[in-house]
């Protein structure tokens, strides 16, 4: 008898364990292989982060040209066909680094004063919705009542000016 109670909370414990796994812990990290392909394609300046809870591949670092900001994109999509890619890559050319930064920092202020300017004129600034630029990504967060708002604040994003790319990590909530 007490080995069958035994072998019970046993057999409980391993279901509870089973239970309380996180679901996201045996999903595939594309960290390693977007670093890994991007340095195969010469582009060792490119950083990689990964937030697996977002589906979001995030490219920062520095290069030398537009062509090359576009490439490392590339490289990270054929890496991380499942992940969505924020390419925030700085494009700062050899001879005029310093100016293309503080060029590329007065762009992203403009474009999120344009953004929460067409917030406003949508009368989506009522909604929870925060929002930042870095080299001409506009990332979108927070939450709004329904699907057309979040799809609403997606596209004005997308025709705010100099805005290269829009993510939209904006939650549904009732």
């Amino acid at each position: 008898m007490k080995t069958i109670i035994g072998i019970c909370i046993l057999a409980g414990a391993l279901l509870m364990g089973l239970g309380c796994r996180n679901p996201r812990s045996n999903e595939t990290s594309y960290k390693d292989a977007v670093s890994k392909a991007l340095e195969q394609a010469d582009l060792r300046d490119v950083t990689v982060t990964e937030d697996r809870d977002k589906n979001t591949i995030t490219l920062g670092g520095k290069v030398h040209s537009d062509d090359a900001r576009a490439k490392a994109g590339d490289v990270a999509k054929s890496a991380a066909p499942r992940r969505i890619i924020a390419n925030e890559i700085s494009v700062q050319p050899v001879d005029a680094a310093s100016e293309a930064k503080d060029i590329a920092s007065d762009l992203d202020a403009g474009i999120e004063k344009n953004y929460k300017a067409a917030l406003i004129s949508t009368a989506l600034d009522k909604q929870h919705i925060r929002f930042s630029a870095k080299n001409g990504v506009l990332t979108v967060k927070g939450t709004v009542k329904t699907a057309r708002q979040r799809q609403e604040a997606q596209k004005v994003a997308a025709e705010v000016p100099n805005v290269k790319q829009v993510v939209n990590e904006i939650e549904i909530r009732r």
